[in-house]
């Protein structure tokens, strides 16, 4: 069985993966999409026997393992009505890293009422449904009345309109509605939802006519959170259509909050601000990354079919990459969406642009058959998780070349900074010791190695300090502030003078560089 995912969006942006409800398909997004459209890619996926996706007899699992395997990994999910439902069941068996988060949307974790849940809906109504579902004609058409109730006149004849004409077009077959509705009788979600790591925001409707509104209350007494729940007055329950831009608030917010303050994002919105220029100043990224280019290793025409190039910046090394594979499909990944804006605008789309985190890259297991990242990973939260990350997406046998930092880096300026106070100015790398020990050999064969430093002369400070701001790389962090701040920059600016050479004054980089095979299994 495969699902049709529609992406709706710019597909570099950070995504979020969309579960449609009962009797609908993947266009009830639509409005969704036109909100968001300049923040996040929509990968609005049509259920079986919905919208473009064949029809299936396969049970309830496997359609869960199946919408895992279509949506994008790390992606925030938004489902409604049916779809939030299914959005939980996949959280619940998710790794972490495959969702980050779920925003439910006029949905239930238990859709019929029972003793212990009546806040669901009464069984001799669903009961009435499910015995007319051999009418998939009026099923559809008496459905799309109930989640429209409580639009005013004009408005209902609008939205009815579109509803029908898109988000039921092609319409469901009796065995689809039959399906879904065994689905929403079977699911009960309550536990996982209560024991859930990953984020969750439930959105429910103040006039829904299909779900009972008292389960806002009986979510947030499930959860113990009822900052997490949110019900927006009077509207319907079919608000992917009719309230688009709060929904979009709350995809916002939920976002907002798993981006939180690390190095990560410090470093992407420096890198973005300083995308303009980086071509012109980042002249020793270049040298190592075209040095780098040079351990390539041989491969037979064809045999490499997709190349990743993590943390490609400004993208200049990705026609060598393609160079040295004509036929294969090449992708520049990077954190900071200023840069990737700067590698689109120069190569447009002869390659494929994804902004995402290492740690969490929107792409299958076992799909990418090189991976090269210069200077890259020493901004990663975690090396090893990037590492982790690397070896998931990568080929077994494949190779990863890579470039990052280690101590030693900019050392002489922490020096200079060490004779002005105890504060840190310069950041922390992790020694080259310490990063190969994170190479786990069960994992990875090491074909190569090397750790060199390579040193920029600068004729004075404020060129010095240029060249390391000017290409994003913030190792600086400001001195106190005030009179003792200038104090501060003016001792340091002396104390580096001892370093000068006739060269002028150092900028050290340690680089360590390793070519790494994935090992089988």
């Amino acid at each position: 069985m495969a699902l049709k995912v529609h992406v709706m969006g710019n597909p570099g942006l950070p995504a979020l993966f969309c579960v449609h409800g009962f009797a609908s398909n993947a266009q009830i997004w639509r409005p969704l999409a036109e909100v968001l459209g300049d923040r996040f890619a929509l990968h609005a996926v049509d259920l079986p026997g919905c919208g473009e996706s064949p029809a299936s007899d396969d049970d309830l699992d496997v359609v869960i393992d199946e919408l895992l395997r279509s949506a994008p990994v790390g992606a925030i999910w938004v489902g409604w009505s049916l779809g939030g439902m299914l959005a939980l069941a996949a959280a619940a068996r998710a790794a972490p890293r495959m969702v980050s988060g779920v925003v439910t949307v006029a949905a239930s974790p238990k859709f019929l009422a029972a003793a212990d849940w009546p806040a669901g809906v009464p069984q001799e109504l669903f009961d009435a449904v499910c015995a007319g579902a051999d009418d998939a004609a009026g099923t559809l058409r008496r459905f799309a009345g109930l989640e429209l109730k409580g639009c005013a006149s004009g408005e209902l004849r609008q939205q009815l309109k579109w509803l029908q004409t898109h988000a039921q077009q092609p319409a469901p077959d009796s065995s689809t509605l039959r399906a879904e509705l065994d689905w929403l009788a079977r699911l009960d979600l309550r536990q996982a939802l209560g024991t859930s790591p990953i984020p969750v925001r439930h959105v429910l409707a103040g006039g829904d006519a299909v779900l009972p509104v008292a389960c806002a209350q009986a979510i947030a007494s499930l959860t113990g959170r009822p900052g997490e729940v949110s019900v927006l007055a009077d509207a319907p329950h079919a608000l992917p259509l009719t309230h688009a831009p709060a929904l979009a608030q709350v995809v916002d917010a939920l976002w907002q909050q798993l981006r939180r303050p690390t190095l990560q994002s410090r470093v992407a919105q420096a890198f973005s601000k300083a995308a303009t220029a980086y071509e012109q100043r980042a002249l020793l990224q270049r040298r190592l990354a075209f040095q780098l280019l040079e351990r390539l290793p041989a491969a037979a025409p064809g045999s490499v079919r997709t190349v990743l190039d993590l943390g490609c910046g400004t993208g200049y090394c990705l026609p060598a990459l393609q160079q040295a594979h004509p036929q294969a499909r090449v992708i520049g990944l990077d954190l900071a969406s200023g840069m990737l804006a700067q590698a689109r605008a120069q190569w447009g789309d002869r390659f494929e642009w994804i902004c995402a985190p290492a740690e969490h890259m929107p792409l299958g297991d076992a799909s990418v058959d090189l991976v090269y990242s210069s200077l890259a990973l020493q901004w990663c939260d975690s090396f090893s998780a990037a590492l982790a990350e690397i070896h998931r997406v990568l080929k077994p046998g494949s190779t990863v070349l890579l470039n990052t930092l280690a101590e030693g880096t900019l050392q002489e300026l922490a020096q200079a900074w060490a004779t002005v106070d105890n504060l840190d100015h310069v950041h922390r790398f992790p020694s080259a010791q310490a990063l190969l020990a994170q190479v786990d050999a069960a994992l990875w064969s090491v074909d190569w190695q090397s750790c060199v430093d390579e040193v920029d002369h600068h004729p004075d400070i404020r060129s010095l300090a240029n060249a390391i701001k000017g290409v994003g790389a913030h190792h600086m962090q400001p001195a106190r502030a005030g009179l003792g701040g200038r104090r501060a920059v003016q001792a340091w600016m002396a104390a580096m003078e001892r370093f000068r050479t006739p060269e002028g004054l150092p900028a050290r980089y340690r680089v360590l560089s390793l070519r790494l095979t994935r090992r089988p299994g």
